[in-house]
């Protein structure tokens, strides 16, 4: 009887930790609310050819920049009104990365 006992209280133990694992794989759980409004939108960037223009808005108008690209040459300048930060680097002749960052 004894031994009974022992046989039915380990295999209940071994079935119920499964039970007890799959409640504890949530490490936390909640509700994160983000209360805020764009204030200013980004700017615009069109490109043609070898130049290339932004537009900004500067709190009254779009303001124009435009800027001429040369082949294989770095380029970094600063978007209208400080709004933040442009780079271009070339990978081969034929392609460019541009970066903006938003302050």
């Amino acid at each position: 009887m004894n031994k009974i006992y022992i046989a039915a209280t380990c295999l209940t133990l071994l079935l119920s930790t499964s039970t007890f694992a799959k409640e504890n794989k949530v490490i936390g759980s909640g509700t994160i609310t983000f209360v805020g409004a764009i204030v200013e939108g980004n700017c615009l960037i069109d490109t043609d050819k070898n130049t290339f223009k932004t537009s900004c808005w500067n709190g009254n108008e779009m303001q124009e920049s435009q800027y001429q690209l040369e082949r294989n040459k770095s380029f970094n300048s600063k978007l209208i009104n400080n709004k933040g930060s442009m780079d271009i680097k070339w990978i081969n002749d034929n392609l460019a990365i541009m970066n903006i960052v938003y302050n």
